[in-house]
């Protein structure tokens, strides 16, 4: 069945198969190592391959698997006895109904598909082995433990998709065709389980078959196997079976020749550098170590194409001897692992080499490798770059796989061809290059030469050719300096939320980030500040950082998260910390500033400099700043009118420091208030958005982008919601009022979230179901002011909130930073609720109040509650109140 839609393929089958193994595994079969057990797997599913190759069908159960299966038994004992031993003993150790399982499910498997087996063998492996690797994930980070040994094995190994593979593969080895063919070679020096090697066994058979028409099919296997593919991995146990998988993939055209080689190496144990080590220490395999090999082929003047997908891992994580070895002897990549191995490549490599590889994209821009930028530029031709973000491998996730894939080597124009697939989904990415149909407007042809006139030699191809009318603008920095924080060293100890310490004077409110905010916000937490920092300085893991700056502090920000640059006021008496830093206006009006660092435009700009997103002092100094803008007295005007809404908006939210009760005895109409609340928060949230698209229309127009720039810029951050000019159309009242509870946390506050997939980051309610609706805003506010008496759900929310707010009123909570700790019985609690006119004739209140206290209080502080429940008893005071 071959991958077509959302149709199951073969892979997941396998998966779906090892998982349901692993779950009826009984306690001693638990103990079979991940190793034994991968080896029984491989050479399972091989006798199931070998037999499918051979047109023949299994037709037999697994009580005669050993007899019905007797010839592929004896081609894989011939070629690899060893792995026979462990699987033979594997099986004996495995009750007979889990056999018989495992055998009925791989029969059913292999008698429907007719898709691609290449790589089954290898995705075995890839899925036994993940809870070896969550193990050892699971050290990182406790005392300090690092990854080394087998651990450094499981936790660098990602496996590569298909589609990225076969890309590698064709692109490494176009324009070798005719003759020239028969001097390539193909060599993966981080083999895995053999899917690249695997692949290009197939292309360069065919490749062979067209240039040597007279070559029978044995003759063509055999020269393959034994001259122009070779591979090696750390991982001795992979390599084996990634040979297994190879001879498997021959076997499809003609059974290797018992004296043909399969020149898959692997490493020695205890050994953690293997391939970054130039010596490449390895197993032996006809009187050749994998060291001696390469050098055989390049005094044979072959041409070596590389394809490989290295490890991942930043020195964060190595053990010291493998981070120092690194930084000895290939300071450049600056201990990042994958680096490395593109630069040992690198240096394996000749005049007429090539190498094809997966790697984590960084490189390309980050400040720390411009050291191996330059040595590159000036070495190699970076031939093609597919950029492809996160999300590109099907079964990994996150901005760890933050990847690109490139073609490197001789090129006789010296120009990179860019394709720029960062903001599309996983299957678009896969389309895109499995099709080799890259859109005209996100393909980049750039001469190399040209980013060696860069400062740190930055792969910055989005700026080469277009964005031109930006280059010469002054940077941020000649405006503003944005500045690290003070790190506690441990903030569990000294950062606390402000009501966890109840005024103590020596707890300073602080800006410490957490989450997306623009204007003002997150200032619920406060940190053990003393006079003067002294408190932190105490510490031993602390590091100081411009505490002195503090007093001239205007602006901070969020440095973590991926939603964008979100900027707000420093307030009076307020520091900051690492993860909320500081910025200084040095020239300008401080709040066009905010206005310009809050736009998308600037978060468009961060993120053309800085693909990876990192949102640091350094990068956001980075920001090509447009003549005027920090200056202009419009954008400062609406800007402070943002800022003066989004406080007004603060003071009824909980649990901010801004919050501010209300005069609740004056409600008289319950319903009528609740309706009264929703839209006031949803017309501020208006008021907001049409202010920041009147900020984003200024400062787009200084910067005079062009049509494709603007598409450029729409198609990362998304365009305007004000700008979406279709009417609401009919919709549902009960789902658009689900649809808008869900937009709000549990405080009625709007949760900040990534507006429909772009990158970047949103606070406003109506903006969201703008996005979800596809209309504009006003159309839905108008809808929602028109119908509002039958939005239940979202009346019940704010009811729930607005219980809570009273309820921390009458037990004494006038401020959540500081209040009368005290003890209160539940039934004074409802006697002082009762006086208000919409409560004094209820009945249920104690039930009402229940899940308040228990659950809705709990989630509204954090779950640092505030309020706690004992009996019939509340106490009112964090207990842990520094």
């Amino acid at each position: 069945m071959l991958l077509k839609n959302g149709e199951i393929i073969l892979k997941q089958k396998i998966r779906s198969l090892i998982n349901q193994f692993i779950g009826n595994l009984n306690i001693e079969e638990k103990k079979i190592s991940v190793k034994d057990l991968s080896i029984f797997f491989s050479v399972l599913l091989a006798t199931f391959s070998l037999r499918k190759n051979s047109g023949l069908k299994i037709d037999s159960e697994y009580a005669s698997y050993r007899s019905a299966f007797a010839s592929e038994f004896e081609l894989i004992q011939q070629r690899f006895p060893e792995l026979m031993d462990i699987f033979s003993l594997i099986e004996s150790q495995i009750r007979t109904e889990l056999l018989i399982n495992i055998f009925e499910k791989l029969d059913a498997i292999y008698q429907e598909e007719d898709g691609d087996l290449d790589d089954i063998i290898s995705w075995s492996y890839q899925y036994l082995k993940r809870d070896l690797e969550k193990a050892a994930f699971k050290k990182v980070g406790q005392d300090n433990v690092k990854i080394k040994n087998s651990d450094l094995l499981f936790t660098t190994q990602f496996f590569t998709d298909k589609y990225m593979v076969k890309y590698i593969v064709t692109q490494a080895l176009s324009g070798f065709k005719g003759a020239r063919i028969r001097d390539v070679v193909l060599i993966d020096c981080a083999s895995g389980g053999g899917n690249f090697l695997t692949y290009g066994f197939n292309i360069l058979f065919r490749l062979y078959q067209q240039t040597f028409p007279s070559w029978s099919n044995q003759a063509i296997v055999d020269v393959l196997l034994q001259e122009a593919i070779t591979g090696y991995d750390l991982d001795n146990n992979l390599s084996k079976i990634a040979a297994l998988s190879l001879f498997v993939k021959a076997s499809i055209y003609a059974i290797p020749s018992p004296a043909t080689t399969i020149n898959i190496y692997g490493g020695q144990a205890d050994d953690n550098l293997g391939f970054l080590n130039p010596d490449i220490i390895s197993d032996t395999i006809g009187a050749l170590t994998f060291r001696t090999r390469l050098d055989k082929i390049d005094k044979a003047g072959k041409i070596k194409v590389f394809l490989t997908n290295p490890p991942f891992m930043g020195k964060r994580d190595m053990d010291t001897s493998l981070k120092n070895y690194l930084q000895k002897n290939i300071p450049e990549s600056k201990g990042d692992l994958c680096v490395s191995f593109i630069q040992r490549i690198i240096q394996e490599m000749n005049g007429h080499d090539r190498l094809g590889v997966v790697s984590q994209n960084n490189w390309l821009y980050l400040s720390s490798f411009s050291d191996f930028r330059k040595m590159f530029l000036e070495k190699e031709t970076l031939i093609e770059c597919v950029d492809l973000g996160s999300n590109a491998f099907e079964d990994i996730k996150g901005e760890k796989t933050n990847i690109a894939l490139f073609i490197i080597g001789d090129s006789s124009d010296k120009t990179t061809h860019f394709y720029n697939l960062k903001n599309l989904s996983y299957h678009e990415k896969k389309k895109m290059v499995s099709d080799k149909a890259f859109p005209i407007d996100l393909t980049f042809s750039l001469a190399q030469h040209q980013f060696l006139k860069n400062n740190n030699f930055e792969f910055n191809y989005h700026l080469e050719h277009r964005f031109e009318n930006i280059q010469k603008l002054d940077l941020y920095a000649n405006f503003g300096s944005p500045m690290q924080g003070t790190s506690t060293g441990n903030n569990a100890e000294f950062v606390k939320f402000a009501w966890e310490v109840n005024g103590n004077p020596d707890w300073k409110l602080v800006s410490k980030g957490g989450g997306f905010s623009k204007w003002m916000g997150l200032n619920y937490y406060k940190v053990n500040w003393g006079t003067n920092a002294e408190k932190i300085k105490s510490n031993k893991g602390s590091a100081l950082r411009n505490i002195d700056k503090i007093p001239n502090t205007q602006l901070v920000y969020s440095d973590t998260g991926t939603l964008g640059l979100n900027v707000r006021i420093l307030k009076e008496n307020q520091v900051f910390i690492a993860s909320g830093p500081g910025i200084i206006v040095s020239s300008g009006d401080m709040y066009a500033h905010l206005a310009f660092l809050n736009s998308k435009v600037a978060t468009f700009l961060l993120k053309l400099i800085n693909p990876k997103f990192t949102i640091s002092a350094g990068y956001i100094s980075k920001i090509p700043v447009a003549p005027n803008i920090l200056n202009d007295t419009f954008i400062a005007d609406l800007s402070r009118k943002c800022l003066a809404l989004k406080e007004e908006y603060l003071k009824g939210k909980l649990p901010n420091i801004e919050f501010e009760h209300q005069e609740y005895h004056l409600i008289k109409d319950l319903d009528a208030h609740l309706k009264h609340c929703i839209l006031s928060d949803l017309q501020n949230d208006y008021q907001r958005l049409l202010l920041e698209s009147e900020i984003e229309a200024a400062i787009r127009k200084q910067y005079n982008f062009d049509e494709k720039e603007l598409k450029e810029l729409n198609s990362v951050v998304g365009e305007l919601a004000v700008f979406n000019k279709k009417k609401m159309e009919e919709t549902d009242i009960e789902k658009l009022d689900m649809l808008l509870s869900k937009t709000m946390d549990i405080n009625c506050f709007s949760s900040s979230k990534s507006i429909n997939g772009f990158s970047v980051g949103s606070e406003s309610i109506l903006e969201d179901l703008s996005y979800k609706l596809d209309t504009n805003p006003s159309f839905i506010l108008s809808f929602i002011k028109k119908n509002i008496s039958q939005f239940k759900t979202t009346k019940a929310k704010y009811f729930n909130d607005l219980l809570h707010k009273i309820m921390l009123y009458e037990l004494g909570v006038k401020q959540i930073f500081t209040y009368k700790s005290q003890v209160v019985s539940i039934e004074s609690l409802i006697r002082s609720l009762k006086k208000y006119t919409f409560l004094a004739k209820r009945d249920d209140l104690l039930s009402l109040i229940t899940p308040i206290l228990l659950k809705h209080h709990q989630t509204s502080f954090f779950n640092k509650p505030l309020i706690s429940l004992s009996g019939e008893s509340l106490t009112i005071g964090y207990s842990h109140n520094g």
